[in-house]
């Protein structure tokens, strides 16, 4: 799977990302993501940037440089309309055929035009939810967490919470 910046912070600051290891054997960004998170972030004094420098250190995330033409030229042009680590995520996820973790909505409507499967960090926690790897607790929990901390509609969060409670395990 091929992430944005604001996932990987989000789920960081959550605590979450050890349930995102579990879940996906890796991560991969792209080197405007990288910077976004791992270097702005050191610069800015935040402890997710040093919690995701670490997984890059062992791993886990792994960063990579747009390979292809096609695929600069790509994020370069989407650059002019949404952030050059969305546009690159995109041409990435593109590039590698791989699902996308972004939670910026123009980002994601852009992707859908590509035909590239997206989701969100709640999205995430749902298939963690789904997967019983959250309880239904937890799962509120981070939600109502995620929703103080990021720019998030009420309606969605209720949306999410809503499809927590109908999961019934067997």
């Amino acid at each position: 799977m091929i992430s944005n910046s604001s996932p990987l912070i989000h789920l960081t600051r959550l605590g979450k990302m050890g349930y995102l290891m579990k879940a996906y054997p890796s991560l991969t960004i792209p080197d405007a993501v990288r910077s976004e998170t791992i270097e702005k972030g050191k610069n800015g004094g935040y402890s997710d940037a040093l919690i995701l420098e670490r997984l890059e250190t062992e791993g886990w995330l792994e960063t990579v440089t747009l390979s292809s033409v096609q695929s600069t030229r790509t994020a370069r042009d989407l650059g002019k309309e949404i952030g050059k680590g969305e546009a690159e995520a995109i041409a990435l996820a593109l590039e590698k055929k791989e699902r996308l973790l972004m939670d910026d909505q123009k980002g994601r409507q852009v992707a859908d035009l590509y035909g590239i499967e997206t989701t969100t960090t709640l999205g995430i926690m749902f298939e963690l939810l789904m997967d019983g790897v959250l309880t239904k607790e937890d799962y509120r929990r981070n939600v109502k967490n995620y929703s103080s901390q990021g720019w998030i509609t009420a309606e969605i969060v209720q949306e999410f919470l809503e499809q927590g409670e109908r999961v019934n395990y067997e």
